[in-house]
């Protein structure tokens, strides 16, 4: 066995490389997921998130020592939020977001962590959550100009910087996030009274319907004592807002890297089966001379158990190394989070030596029992090249034009091991669709964008940092030669109504995730243009009329129909709204559209909106950017400062973001498929040139040359890859269909599109041919090499 192995090192390194990349996968996406199953929830527990946020109009430290009394409440704090705007060193202007607490060395809920500089903002000065300071590009100690809603410019210094692992990484998006006292938030003009309580819960902080039980009770005694909660907010308890997608996308890469392992370990199997074949003569004298069968199955399942040993020692090491990469960048690029430990648990060690060991032995057993349990006439009586190998294999191939009889032979000779060439196509096939669906769900995610973008008739949303009228907003802007047309779009939250009369929503602590949106069309609007999935749109006379967006507001209002109704509290008011359609809305938040009555019956007010929607003259990137900063300037100049201007580059930038990464796995996972189709290719290829070792002594022995026989096999090899691609094709269309829907309805409550890469497509053509003539050209050297007298030899 041991001169076996050394008689065709390259095949056996092959079949060790095939099978340590189906190990790799595996190891890579199960120690990433078990990395990131650990350190996402430790992570976002360490800030001590609140099991709900009350907001009140103003909030004493006597009311502040009544909730912490309350029976079933752990911790309160308060805290507020307030917004302005931060012009950068190189003019630009981004939104500022400056969580305001009272005491710093107090904080217990959504606590942070010092980094550098001072842990405790000193008056007139700001700490910056750590990666804002990449985003303005500026240093601690500096300076930074900051406006507020009143328009009153002020210049505070960045003392320090702080770890927020609720918040995401600031160079994400264009929000600054920033912590301060009350008197620097006071000195700026802002109020600076703490309006927000975030309480923790005593007893069953996990149960959700506990958590909203105790906070539904405090709220009650409260409104009794005669203090009114303004909204309250339940998030999911102890979960972070991207948990879910990303525990349901890693699943997904895991079970891809499961069929990577399988494939992988069945082609060595197979490898290992055409071995036998060739060994069949020698098992037969070994029998004859009073070998056992279970001798013979010990003695190759000890190779197989080598083999498998390598492959798995390789592909771990090789897989958990990227597994502890890729959890870092989930981690620390995408979640905002820290890494305090990257080990791995000894379960998914030996989950992983059972997979890369346990299954290539079951696999190999097959072949292995079949050839050791062969009578010894049967054994002795195998000559490999048996005529009826090619009488019935590939009759079609005939037919094919400007095919010589040597090239026929090869191309025949690749259909003969039918079932090593069923599971070279599979994985080759697999890898392909896998790289063909990853591209054509990156253009689809693309294409989601785009189709999102065509709904929207807008070119820029500037959301001013106070109300204002909309006749002065259009007045200002509308005498700005790069403006064709503004409208105001007004907007609250909202939430589902109780019987209570308590306004209770389930939104995450950031404030974003898991909102309920109320939007005020404007008459006659041409700005938006959404496809109704049923009933109709809005109509300017109707009062109480409501359009919902989709999956994502029916997951707030199960059941509802165009004709119910639905009822829904905002700001202390209840409206009872009737469903007359609902739209289908890409990449967008629970939305409830409304006509301004609606509004104002929900928020007790009319006549000011605070978001404006504008269409430019001129609609490229570059006269964007430069419209948006003609508008902060002229809306300043009014005293009217801009919070934030929303271009289509931004929305973009921040949905590409989570794409990238997630496309990067999937092609990691097809070209470890790939790469595995590759060796087994190189490995197949080598059994075949092993097993035509007579015919090349032939073609030799009646002329046919060095380059006769090179191109012989480079062909069969070729042909290999060239069958995979239909078959690759054919598997991309449903892969994709499903992989899109999935992830469509997992991020957004809709499936994206179906897309066909022609790029993609070509892409793959490439690679899998010009694999296959890689994988081919070292068996074919060989085969070239071989004198007539070594091949006759094996008669």
């Amino acid at each position: 066995m041991v001169r076996d192995v050394g008689a065709t090192p390259g095949r056996i390194a092959l079949m060790v490389l095939a099978m340590a990349a189906g190990v790799c996968a595996l190891a890579t996406m199960l120690s990433s997921y078990t990395i990131l199953a650990r350190e996402v929830p430790r992570n976002y527990l360490a800030t001590n998130p609140p099991s709900a946020m009350l907001r009140f109009d103003a909030i004493t430290p006597e009311l502040v020592a009544r909730v912490r009394r309350f029976p079933g409440i752990r911790e309160a704090q308060a805290g507020t939020t307030v917004g302005a705007t931060l012009r950068t060193s190189a003019g630009q202007t981004m939104a500022l977001t400056i969580f305001v607490v009272d005491d710093f060395r107090a904080m217990s809920i959504n606590t942070v962590f010092p980094e550098a500089g001072a842990r405790v903002p000193p008056d007139g000065a700001l700490l910056l959550e750590r990666d804002a300071l990449k985003l303005i590009a500026a240093s601690i100690g500096d300076s930074v100009s900051t406006r507020s809603a009143d328009g009153s410019l002020h210049i505070l210094s960045i003392a320090g910087t702080v770890h927020d692992p609720a918040l995401p990484p600031a160079t994400r998006g264009s929000t600054v996030y920033a912590y301060a006292s009350p008197a620097t938030v006071m000195q700026m003009g802002l109020n600076g009274k703490l309006r927000t309580l975030k309480v923790t819960v005593r007893e069953r902080a996990l149960d959700a319907q506990a958590v909203e039980a105790t906070v539904a009770r405090l709220a009650t005694w409260l409104r009794e004592q005669g203090t009114r909660a303004e909204r309250i907010s339940v998030p999911p308890p102890g979960e972070h807002p991207h948990a879910r997608i990303m525990n349901s996308i890693l699943l997904m890469l895991l079970a891809f890297s499961a069929i990577a392992l399988l494939l992988s370990a069945v082609l060595g199997a197979t490898v290992l089966g055409a071995m036998l074949a060739q060994q069949r003569r020698q098992i037969g004298v070994m029998k004859a001379i009073g070998a056992s069968g279970a001798q013979l199955a010990r003695l190759y399942l000890g190779l197989v158990a080598a083999i498998a040993i390598a492959a798995t020692v390789l592909g771990m090491a090789g897989g958990i190394a990227a597994g502890r990469a890729f959890a870092a960048v989930v981690l620390m690029q995408i979640l905002n989070f820290g890494m305090a430990s990257d080990a791995i648990s000894h379960l998914v060690y030996l989950a992983l030596a059972c997979a890369g060991i346990l299954l290539p032995l079951a696999l190999a057993a097959i072949p292995i029992r079949q050839a050791t349990r062969a009578t010894v006439q049967a054994a002795m009586g195998d000559f490999g090249s048996a005529r009826q190998y090619y009488s019935a294999s590939g009759r079609w191939l005939e037919a094919l034009p400007f095919v010589s009889r040597s090239l026929l032979m090869a191309l025949r000779n690749s259909l003969r091991r039918r079932a090593r060439l069923a599971l070279t196509l599979a994985l080759l096939s697999l890898a392909g669709a896998m790289t063909i669906s990853s591209l054509n769900v990156r253009k689809a995610a693309q294409q989601h964008l785009l189709e999102a973008a065509l709904e929207r008739h807008y070119d820029l949303e500037t959301i001013l940092a106070k109300p204002a009228s909309p006749e002065q907003v259009a007045y200002i802007l509308q005498a700005l030669p790069a403006v064709a047309r503004v409208e105001a779009w007004p907007r609250t939250l909202a939430a589902k109504a109780r019987s209570d009369g308590l306004e209770i929503e389930r939104v995450y602590p950031d404030g974003d995730h898991g909102t309920l949106g109320v939007l005020a069309v404007p008459p006659d609007t041409r700005m938006l243009a959404l496809p109704l999935l049923e009933g109709r749109w809005l109509r300017s006379d109707e009062t109480l009329a409501v359009v919902l967006n989709n999956t994502a507001a029916l997951n707030f209002f199960p059941g509802a129909k165009v004709g119910a109704d639905i009822d829904v509290s905002s700001h202390g008011h209840t409206a009872r709204l009737r469903v007359v359609g609902i739209a289908r809305q890409y990449m967008s938040p629970a939305t409830l559209f409304v006509n301004d009555a609606a509004l104002s019956a929900l928020t007790g007010q009319s006549g000011q909106s605070s978001a404006y929607r504008i269409i430019t003259r001129a609609h490229d990137a570059g006269a964007l950017d430069a419209a948006a900063a003609a508008i902060e300037t002229a809306m300043s100049s009014a005293g009217l400062p801009v919070r934030m201007t929303i271009t289509e580059t931004m929305m973009r930038k921040d949905v590409d973001g989570h794409f990238d990464l997630m496309i990067a796995a999937l092609l990691f996972i097809s070209g470890v498929m790939g790469v595995a189709g590759a060796f087994g290719l190189a490995s197949a290829m080598g059994s075949s040139v092993a097993e035509r070792s007579r015919e090349f002594g032939i073609m030799r022995s009646i002329g046919a040359s060095t380059g006769v026989v090179l191109r012989n096999v480079l062909s069969e090899g070729v042909f290999v890859g060239f069958l995979s691609l239909p078959l690759a094709i054919a598997l991309t269309l449903p892969l994709s269909a499903a992989i899109g829907a999935f992830l469509g309805n997992l991020l957004f409550g809709l499936p994206f599109p179906f897309v066909l890469s022609q790029k993609a497509v070509l892409l793959w053509s490439i690679l899998v041919l010009g694999g296959a003539m890689a994988a081919s050209i070292y068996p074919a050297w060989r085969a070239a090499r071989l004198s007539i007298h070594q091949t006759l030899s094996h008669l």
